[in-house]
């Protein structure tokens, strides 16, 4: 573990003051590389709603659905005239053009009812610090792995050619026999379409799930609805009038998005909830997923030995370089990340708290990301850069937690609310996935 690959001072930028004082640097520390599953990451309320699937040789397949409810809102609905008929019921989705996966190949939606009732949970704190143990936490929220009833039979199938980035909307026929069943209900005055809680109470909800395809969708809670179509006589004898009542999304904070993988045939077949495959047991890879919780994990072994040769304070700067697997599709239709953050695990024993960007405003701290560099314009392939300076120094002052680990994810906000993913290979003497650059001062 010898600080070697050094390079003339001069051409790293440090102004150096004295001739006894020469500046190197060293790429060559190991780092470890594995897969873990965070347990749970709040995916409600979020006004967005994510349908389909996709499958990669390195991930297996993820299976996204979205669950919510509807309701005729603080209007009130105006009672049907006398000869009144039901024409449908029409489902509108109106598209956000986020998608992820091949749009070249037709998708097929199947629309269910709900048959449990959709509800937040709160999930419990750390022991005695009350602090939430997952950064992945909200106060009140439903989860990517929270559990729905659905009845087994659709209400609805519809399948279609997506066209994400010409924002369509997309109408899907629902059966007629619950359009007529609610149309007779409203004729009837019937209090179950009186207001959103006994309309919840009689409708429980929409769960929408993906039966073929290859690519995620987006969908805006924002302008969604279930739209009941009828019409009545024209009161000058000629064509009918045709009417609607709109049963918009409601309590949207209850909204959220199941996100499942299926990783059978994968190299991550057998990864569990907090538990990590090392890339030895993974082809030699690493995985981080947005909305299934898979990050990786990156360890510095040698950092006790490193601190046995380098005092903290001799380092100028230190930065982790990650490029993308090269075997792994980088762009469409399986692009990686436009951001990455880095995690820790902090003192306090919370979970994936994302590091922050170092000499920052402590009045406004922020996650430390990193964009996508590509390598040229018209390049596939590319990297992240992190400055971890402070981090490393303090670290090896610490007696106590110098080893403790990195995880690297798409940032928290593509994490949460997108299907994205990141593969990276683990390290060996022929090929530099990942690499921590150490820059430091040497007294000759």
């Amino acid at each position: 573990m010898a600080l070697a690959s050094c390079e003339d001072p001069n051409e790293l930028g440090l102004e150096l003051v004295e001739d006894n004082v020469s500046g190197v640097f060293t790429d060559t520390l190991t780092i470890n590389v594995s897969t873990v599953m965070v347990d749970s990451i709040a995916t409600s309320g979020t006004g967005n709603m994510l349908v389909g699937q996709y499958t990669t040789p390195q991930t297996g397949t993820l299976k996204a659905s979205t669950y919510f409810q509807i309701g005729p809102g603080s209007a009130t609905l105006a009672e049907p005239a006398e000869g009144a008929t039901f024409d449908s019921l029409k489902l509108l989705l109106p598209t956000t053009g986020f998608y992820y996966g091949d749009t070249a190949q037709n998708v097929t939606y199947s629309m269910h009812e709900l048959s449990s009732t959709l509800f937040a949970r709160t999930l419990p704190p750390t022991i005695p610090q009350e602090e939430p143990s997952s950064s992945f936490y909200q106060g009140s929220g439903i989860y990517n792995i929270s559990k729905v009833a659905v009845k087994p039979d659709p209400i609805g199938t519809h399948t279609f050619a997506p066209r994400p980035v010409s924002k369509d909307t997309l109408e899907i026929s629902l059966s007629n026999e619950l359009g007529q069943q609610w149309f007779e209900l409203k004729k009837a005055g019937d209090d179950k379409l009186k207001d959103n809680s006994n309309f919840t109470s009689f409708f429980k909800g929409l769960g929408i799930v993906a039966t073929q395809g290859n690519v995620v969708l987006g969908f805006s809670t924002s302008g969604a609805v279930v739209r009941l179509y009828y019409s009545e006589p024209s009161a000058s004898g000629g064509d009918r009038t045709v009417k609607n009542y709109d049963f918009g999304v409601v309590n949207s904070s209850l909204q959220f998005n199941k996100l499942e993988g299926d990783y059978t045939g994968s190299p991550l077949e057998g990864i569990k909830e907090s538990k990590e495959l090392p890339a030895s047991a993974t082809n030699d890879i690493s995985v981080a997923q947005s909305g299934t919780g898979l990050m990786i994990k990156l360890e510095i072994p040698y950092l006790e030995k490193l601190k046995e040769q380098l005092k903290p304070e001799f380092i100028n700067k230190a930065t982790l370089v990650v490029e993308p697997f090269r075997g792994a599709t980088t762009v469409y239709p399986f692009p990686v990340p436009a951001s990455a953050s880095l995690y820790e695990t902090s003192e306090m024993n919370v979970k994936y708290t994302p590091l922050l960007v170092e000499y920052g405003d402590p009045r406004s701290p922020a996650p430390l990301t990193s964009s996508f560099i590509k390598s040229s314009d018209t390049a596939t392939d590319g990297r992240y850069e992190f400055s971890i300076t402070e981090f490393l120094i303090s670290k090896l002052n610490n007696e106590h937690r110098t080893n403790m680990p990195l995880y690297l994810a798409p940032a928290s906000a593509e994490f949460k609310n997108s299907v994205n993913r990141l593969v990276v290979g683990a390290q060996n003497k022929d090929i530099k996935n990942i690499k921590l650059r150490i820059y430091y001062t040497t007294i000759q």
